[in-house]
C-alpha cells in the first residue's frame, strides 16, 4: 500500500510539471513577479545573487534592478530566445560584454555548461572568446563549449540543436549581418526549441538592421562612459552600457543605463554621466586665450 501511494504521488508530481510546461509557467514565477511589482530588489543569496531552483519551464533570470525587472515581469525568461544587437562595429565588444554578463549570472544558478557558437565572419570582426578575460569578468571559461563554424546556416543549425539539449544551461550564437537563412520562420523555430528544451538562447547579432523575429526580447547595446573608482579616481570602473529594449513580448520597452560589477557578478544602475577622471588641460602659457583679442575666426593682421 505504501509503495502504491508513493507511485501515485510521483505520477501526480510528473503531471503537475507537465501541465506547468504546457502552460509556459513554473514555480517561482508568481513570487518573482510579485516581488518585482512591490519594488523589492531580489539581491539575496550568495554574493548578492538571488538563488534560483534548478531550471524549469517558465523560470526567470532577474537583473536585480527593480525598474528593469518590472518591465520584464521578473526578469529574462530562461526558456526563451533573446536577441542582443550591436549596430556598429565599435559596439560589438559592448554587446558581447552584456551577453557575457547575462551568462555569468545564469551560470551562478545553473551548473550546466554553455554552448558558444562563433560564425567565421563574426569571429574575424570581433575575435574569439578569451578565457582569461571571461574569468575576470565573472564567467567561468571552463563552463564554455566553443564551436566555430564557417557559414551562418551552420551556426543556426548548431544553435537550434543546442536549444534541444537539456544538458546545457544556455546557447549563445554570434551572427554577422542579415543572413538569408535567419528569417521569421527560422526565428520562430528557435523560439519553440528553447521553450521545449528549457534552454536560454542568446543570439548576438552584428547588424545595424532590425529583422522580424520571435525573440522574447531584443536589446540594442551601446557603450557608455564608465564611472571612476572611489578609492582611485584616475582608474576606470567596470564596463557600462546603454541598453535599449527594442522588443518585449510583454509590451513595455525603454532605455536603461547599467554598469557591471564583476566582483559581485551583478548589474548596477547608472544614474548620471560620470565626471571626467582628469582635469581639462590648461591653455599654454605662451599663447593668448582663444576667446580674447580675436575679432572672429580669422584675425586681421596688424
Amino acid at each position: 500500500m505504501h509503495a502504491n501511494a508513493f507511485r501515485a504521488e510521483a505520477g501526480f508530481a510528473r503531471l503537475r510539471r507537465r501541465i506547468a510546461e504546457i502552460e509556459g509557467r513554473g514555480s517561482g514565477f508568481g513570487e518573482a513577479q510579485h516581488a518585482c511589482q512591490a519594488g523589492i530588489d531580489d539581491s539575496g543569496g550568495k554574493d548578492g545573487v538571488p538563488a534560483l531552483t534548478p531550471l524549469r519551464a517558465g523560470a526567470l533570470l532577474p537583473f536585480a534592478i527593480p525598474r528593469l525587472d518590472r518591465v520584464l515581469a521578473g526578469g529574462l525568461r530562461r526558456d526563451a530566445c533573446h536577441e542582443i544587437r550591436g549596430a556598429f562595429a565599435r559596439d560589438i565588444a559592448a554587446a558581447t560584454g552584456f551577453a557575457s554578463a547575462i551568462l555569468a549570472r545564469l551560470t551562478r544558478r545553473d551548473d550546466r555548461p554553455v554552448l558558444w557558437i562563433v560564425e567565421a565572419a563574426a569571429g574575424r570582426e570581433a575575435g574569439l572568446p578569451y578565457g582569461a578575460g571571461l574569468d575576470r569578468f565573472g564567467l567561468d571559461s571552463r563552463r564554455l563549449i566553443v564551436v566555430r563554424v564557417r557559414k551562418a546556416g551552420d551556426a543556426l543549425w548548431v544553435f537550434e540543436e543546442g536549444l534541444s539539449c537539456r544538458g546545457l544551461a544556455a546557447v549563445l550564437g554570434e551572427l554577422r549581418g542579415e543572413p538569408r537563412r535567419f528569417d521569421l520562420t527560422a526565428s520562430r523555430r528557435l523560439a519553440l526549441r528553447a521553450q521545449a528544451g528549457g534552454v536560454m538562447g542568446l543570439l548576438l547579432r552584428h547588424s545595424d538592421r532590425i529583422q522580424p523575429g520571435a525573440a522574447a526580447t531584443r536589446w540594442l547595446v551601446a557603450p557608455r562612459p564608465t564611472a571612476t573608482l572611489d578609492d582611485c579616481p584616475v582608474v576606470l570602473g567596470g564596463p557600462a552600457w546603454r541598453l535599449t529594449l527594442e522588443r518585449n513580448r510583454l509590451g513595455a520597452t525603454g532605455t536603461f543605463d547599467l554598469e557591471w560589477d564583476h566582483g559581485r557578478c551583478c548589474f548596477v544602475p547608472v544614474a548620471t554621466d560620470p565626471p571626467h577622471s582628469l582635469p581639462v588641460a590648461a591653455v599654454p602659457a605662451d599663447r593668448s586665450h582663444p576667446a580674447r583679442g580675436r575679432a572672429g575666426p580669422l584675425a586681421r593682421a596688424s
